[in-house]
């Protein structure tokens, strides 16, 4: 499986001030309990979005966001 990366994170959200990302409306649930970014962490939200945990989130309740950037579970036999 594979993650995200800063380019995918330019089209599911958007940068602030600091150069902060946050996330668009489509997949903000997912991030409602972390910690806001902030000027000496700007980018808790964007670091959240790359990773396996997200990726899984997004194939279970965003599959059309998940299929957009060609996330998909791998089986080994």
């Amino acid at each position: 499986m594979k993650t995200l990366n800063w380019d995918n994170l330019k089209s599911i959200g958007k940068y602030g001030k600091h150069k902060a990302w946050y996330p668009d409306d489509s997949v903000q649930e997912y991030f409602s309990i972390l910690r806001r970014p902030t000027c000496a962490y700007p980018h808790s939200y964007a670091r959240a979005a790359q990773t396996y945990k997200f990726a899984y989130w997004l194939l279970e309740n965003r599959p059309e966001i998940a299929q957009r950037f060609k996330l998909s579970i791998i089986q080994h036999e």
